[in-house]
């Protein structure tokens, strides 16, 4: 009868050893959303990665790890995106720039329209463009220290 008892027990603290809790399971699927949103960045993807952390994390609020690595990776998927359109914005920056290098304030004595209006243009683009740069930089302080905090 002791035996029996002792084998019952045994065998259920096997069992009970086996079984995953429900934060082991969150914990696996946010890990597999985590490396799918770390897939979907490296392919260029960045709306899809952004939108896939986000669901991660209303999907399991339990799984602290991991959410804490995704700050990292939505951080990257922040300053990447920033980084693409900070390129694409300079392009048409110069451009703007050239444009308005060739014009003149003054045409016949009068004051040309067109000048000032693209003085104010220029004007506004490296407003915005300085606003990209102040946010790539935010984003790189922010992942490392983000990377220090996790470590």
């Amino acid at each position: 009868m002791k035996a029996v008892r002792f084998l019952f027990i045994v065998g259920l603290a096997v069992l009970g050893s086996g079984c995953k809790t429900s934060e082991d399971v969150a914990e696996q699927q946010a890990s597999l959303m985590l490396e799918e949103a770390r897939a979907l960045l490296a392919d260029g993807h960045f709306s899809a990665a952004r939108d896939t952390i986000l669901s991660m994390r209303r999907q399991h609020p339990t799984a602290l790890q991991t959410r804490r690595a995704a700050i990292v990776t939505l951080d990257s998927v922040e300053l990447m995106e920033t980084r693409d359109s900070l390129l694409f914005f300079e392009t048409r920056l110069n451009a703007a720039r050239e444009q308005f290098k060739r014009m003149q304030p003054r045409v016949g004595g009068r004051t040309n329209e067109a000048y000032y209006q693209q003085q104010r243009h220029v004007f506004e683009m490296e407003q915005h463009f300085d606003e990209l740069c102040a946010k790539v930089k935010f984003y790189v302080r922010k992942i490392d220290i983000d990377r220090l905090s996790s470590e």
